[in-house]
């Protein structure tokens, strides 16, 4: 994901589908994402919306908004403890990067600083496909996964 001069607000909503397995029914929970950004090189703000995320499986079911955050280290997979984000005003919403660690530990950087939401992109040129995200802990903050074409848009 390249970084972008500019201000994002991402606002998340969710929708609920349910797929049938053969042990039982388990729920997925997609999130419609409500994405605003101004537009490089002008002071037109542009939004989108997309159905393109799926909550955390142990995300709670809420909504968020706010400003993106991205990690301030070169690195954007907020793998390192003393990671920190280039935002500092609440609310904001954590944007990171898939890989190099679980998504525990990315979730917990980014609430330690603050994050209101946390969503996880896929790294760039591993595929759009988003799938169910495990992770340990109880979160108060929503946590979404969406595909890197999504956040390759703002």
């Amino acid at each position: 994901m390249g970084r972008k001069n500019g201000c994002c607000f991402l606002l998340l909503w969710f929708v609920v589908f349910v797929f049938q397995s053969p042990a039982g029914a388990s729920v997925v929970w997609t999130a419609l994402l409500e994405i605003s950004y101004r537009s490089p090189g002008s002071t037109e703000t542009v939004s989108e919306v997309c159905e393109c995320g799926l909550y955390g499986l142990d995300s709670p079911l809420h909504g968020a908004s706010g400003v993106v955050g991205i990690p301030s280290s070169p690195d954007l997979d907020a793998c390192e403890a003393d990671t920190h984000f280039n935002v500092s005003e609440a609310p904001w919403i954590a944007l990171i990067e898939r890989g190099n660690c679980t998504f525990t530990d990315k979730i917990e950087v980014a609430v330690r600083n603050g994050a209101s939401a946390v969503v996880i992109f896929n790294v760039h040129g591993t595929g759009n496909e988003t799938r169910p995200m495990v992770h340990n802990g109880e979160w108060k903050v929503a946590i979404v996964t969406v595909s890197n074409a999504t956040t390759g848009e703002v």
